[in-house]
């Protein structure tokens, strides 16, 4: 009866065990910021504008790309969706060095392409668009 007890004791800490280990990655996954809840692994991109604003980027836990930007003030607007399917840090950098203003937000999908979206002088953006390597555009 004892030996019988033990090995019911011993499954049931197993099994709560195991429902603990399969929570945990899902709540330690999810960060917050600004309101905006990502995908800690994939970290927070601050791209500095010439102004002295910034614009922010993380990856959703749609795995969408998400924005908001700073004003002049140092006030921040609320996270808006660009979209997107990312796999990755959504990263920024400077495309077009003749234009401090211009820069593209892009990523890595499920399979390893690279898609990118190009901010214009305005603050308009363009689709996402897949490009064969990160330097062509």
């Amino acid at each position: 009866m004892l030996v019988q007890k033990v090995k019911a004791i011993v499954i049931a800490a197993a099994a709560v065990a195991s429902v603990a280990v399969v929570a945990a990655p899902a709540q330690a996954g999810n960060c917050s910021r600004g309101g905006g809840v990502y995908l800690c692994e994939y970290g927070v991109t601050s791209y500095k504008l010439p102004n002295g604003t910034k614009q922010e980027f993380i990856v959703g836990t749609d795995r969408a790309v998400w924005t908001r930007w700073s004003d002049s003030d140092g006030d921040w607007t609320g996270w808006m969706s660009m979209g997107g399917q990312a796999w990755s840090t959504a990263y920024a950098y400077d495309y077009d060095t003749s234009d401090p203003w211009t820069f593209r937000v892009f990523y890595y999908d499920q399979s390893a392409e690279y898609w990118g979206r190009n901010r214009d002088h305005n603050g308009n953006w363009s689709p996402w668009t897949h490009y064969d390597t990160p330097l062509n555009g």
